[in-house]
């Protein structure tokens, strides 16, 4: 007799098939291609998949990458206990599908007491209504640098997890600051259709990475006396409910240790704004500022959206801790605006950035200054961790997503 839990997976599965399949136009995934109705139908799979999620008997922490110099936040969630198979190459695109509609419906836990150790001490912090957790605190005098490590336990001990901070040592003085979707990660975001089968239909152990950006990175990292601290940061607007299949997809494309910042959507004034997404990435890069005062950054990102525009307003805002900016032509049938000390990434990667084409040439990674400009104005956002500004309120839950 099967279980509710795998009775209603498999019902769920059984509708997605069905419904597919009468869109009549359902390829092998890397080949897949979408009229309108079809991506329609696909759409409503995913909200009957979300609606369909079941309770678990357990949970789980989720701890997300913390940073800091002198002072450090750790954050973290408790959430029904989801488990499932981990992503493979092999995978089929249902198999995909289900997998990304369970990590996007999250049963939150509550009023949970968290018990959080790190560097021999241990901080209690109680969840919120959307499962969240957070501790902040001072490092003491004389605590190494590097990546720590940390852990965090419900207050009945049913629940545990690991997760690490990076402090950044003083010395360590040129960052990294990079989006990820069409900068490192193949995304298609100006083709809306190839952009939500990217999303739904393929795992991140099956997406595809820009070619030579990890090896960029690296050597960008390598500038610093402690390259394995390097300050690198994955700069992400996708939900934290994604966190996990990202953080694969740069470990298995051999990118530089760096901390994964995704955004968090609540109910209330902690909430990353949902669809500002030039006040969320703003909001983000100022934190990191404010935050690691003595490091100078390469910001690179891409011109699908507002990448250009962000980064050419930090650099206006904050001349003198700019190192250089980077941008992937990733919109080429969309004419777009250029902007001062702004080169192409293609440049760097000796052409291998490019959708098409290209000069290659292996050892193009120079860095172009950006030149301060008057009334230069130094990083005075508020402090690690702050809240970043509200500009909607919304929950990622079924019905906000149907």
């Amino acid at each position: 007799m099967k279980s509710p839990t795998s009775a209603a997976s498999h019902t769920a599965e059984a509708v997605a098939r069905e419904t597919l399949d009468h869109a009549r136009e359902i390829p092998p995934v890397g080949g897949m291609s979408y009229r309108s109705g079809a991506l329609s139908r696909l759409v409503g799979v995913l909200c009957l998949c979300l609606v369909a999620g079941v309770q678990a008997d357990q949970r789980e922490i989720v701890v997300y990458p913390g940073y800091g110099g002198s002072r450090v936040v750790i954050e973290g969630r408790v959430i029904e206990a989801r488990g499932g198979s981990t992503e493979a190459a092999g995978d089929s695109w249902i198999t995909n599908l289900w997998r990304t509609a369970r990590r996007l419906v999250s049963d939150e836990q509550e009023d949970v007491a968290v018990n959080v150790r790190f560097e021999g001490r241990t901080f209690r912090a109680a969840t919120d209504e959307e499962g969240y957790f957070r501790v902040e605190a001072d490092l003491p005098a004389g605590s190494p640098a590097g990546w720590r490590s940390v852990e965090a336990a419900t207050g009945n001990g049913d629940a545990r997890a690991k997760g690490k901070v990076l402090v950044v040592p003083a010395d360590n003085r040129l960052g990294i600051i990079s989006d990820i979707d069409d900068t490192i990660l193949i995304s298609e975001v100006t083709d809306k259709s190839r952009l939500l089968r990217n999303l739904l239909l393929v795992n991140y152990v099956q997406r595809q990475a820009v070619p030579g950006t990890a090896a960029f990175y690296a050597r960008l990292a390598g500038r610093n006396p402690k390259p394995e601290a390097a300050p690198v940061f994955y700069l992400s607007a996708s939900p934290r409910q994604l966190q996990g299949g990202i953080q694969t997809f740069l470990d298995r494309n051999g990118f530089p240790p760096g901390v994964l910042i995704t955004k968090k959507v609540t109910n209330d004034e902690t909430s990353d704004p949902l669809l500002d997404q030039v006040r969320y990435k703003t909001g983000r890069i100022e934190q990191l500022l404010a935050a690691l005062p003595q490091v100078r950054f390469v910001l690179v990102g891409d011109d699908g959206e507002k990448d250009p525009e962000i980064y050419d307003e930090i650099r206006r805002r904050y001349p003198d801790r700019i190192e250089a900016i980077w941008i992937r032509k990733a919109a080429d049938v969309v004419p777009r605006p250029t902007y001062p000390g702004q080169r192409d990434l293609a440049e760097a990667l000796g052409g291998a950035g490019r959708e098409r084409g290209g000069h290659r040439n292996q050892h193009a990674f120079w860095l172009p200054p950006v030149a301060p400009e008057p009334n230069q104005r130094t990083a005075r956002s508020s402090l690690l961790g702050s809240r970043p500004i509200l500009t909607r309120r919304a929950s990622w839950r079924p019905a906000a997503l149907c």
